[in-house]
């Protein structure tokens, strides 16, 4: 049986902790309407952006082949007009504190499936942690595996940040990044996309090409990819990840908050219950006393 202090302490918890739950529900709402239709207005632009990238990265490498066969150029020639170091990349957005329900866990858990299908394939593989929730989950999950992290703010982009996280993806040839997708309110998806113009299986893209006609120079385009449209795309998974787990703190926390109002409706039923309780016995014993004194 629960004394009427311990009852009172909970009551004064769970009201306590149902008016934090909807502050920061009110929060996750303001960030979501903040950055929602910049996210989502830029979503299917850069999307086709990413694809002509693959299609022209896709052509130049076609070319090159071509012009190898033909011994017009010598071997040495790159598939690129940045130096990379000729390694993969798998990089993966989490977060740097909870509370965003288990979007961040399942795009972890994307990440780890496919790391791991590199590693298995032996191929030079390089693994980018970004938010300390990931840190955690990888040294669990990859615990003598060598890694790079960087710590990245959940609410703002840190521009100083974000230019150390670019110069450090740039150096791969391949760059493949995984975050949360906002789908509705409701629903976010864990994905991947590659940055680096390359094609992915879990894409479930055709693997030809299109031919295209390229102006000023197919080489001109390859390069202004590398060096420009790199950068935009990978931003873009960086808020497209942000309103993800913004849309899954507020669910988890409605949700929350609705389990913490029913608890808290259930203690006050309790107080309800004994505070009648002890005004029937007192009456019982007004009545007793009044019997007897007859």
């Amino acid at each position: 049986m629960i004394s009427k202090k311990e009852l009172a302490t909970e009551i004064d918890y769970l009201a306590s902790l149902k008016t934090i739950m909807e502050t920061f529900e009110e929060i996750a709402a303001s960030r979501i309407q903040k950055i929602r239709s910049s996210v989502l207005g830029s979503r299917d632009f850069l999307m086709e952006v990413n694809s002509v990238f693959q299609q022209v990265k896709y052509s130049y490498k076609n070319e090159v082949n071509k012009l190898l066969k033909q011994k017009k150029i010598n071997k040495a020639k790159q598939m690129s007009f940045i130096n990379h170091n000729g390694k993969n990349l798998f990089a993966v957005v989490c977060s740097n504190t909870g509370f965003y329900g288990d979007i961040v866990r399942r795009t972890f858990n994307l990440f780890a499936k496919e790391f791991k299908k590199a590693i298995a394939n032996k191929n030079k593989n390089d693994a980018v942690i970004i938010g300390r929730v990931g840190l955690q989950f990888f040294q669990e999950e990859f615990s003598s595996t060598p890694f790079t992290y960087f710590d990245f703010p959940d609410d703002k982009t840190d521009e100083e940040a974000f230019k150390n996280i670019i110069a450090h993806l740039i150096q791969y040839e391949s760059v493949i990044v995984f975050y949360a997708r906002f789908q509705n309110i409701i629903t976010q998806e864990p994905t991947g996309t590659s940055i680096s113009g390359d094609r992915l299986d879990l894409d479930n893209q055709p693997r030809e090409g299109v031919k295209y006609f390229f102006e000023p120079s197919l080489e001109n385009i390859m390069g202004f990819f590398e060096k420009q449209i790199f950068a935009s795309i990978f931003e873009q998974t960086m808020l497209e990840s942000r309103l993800a787990k913004f849309a899954s703190r507020m669910v988890t926390l409605d949700s929350a908050a609705d389990n913490t109002k029913s608890r808290l409706k259930q203690m006050l039923f309790v107080k309800a219950r004994i505070r009648h309780s002890a005004m029937n016995k007192k009456q019982m014993e007004a009545l007793s006393s009044h019997i007897l004194w007859q």
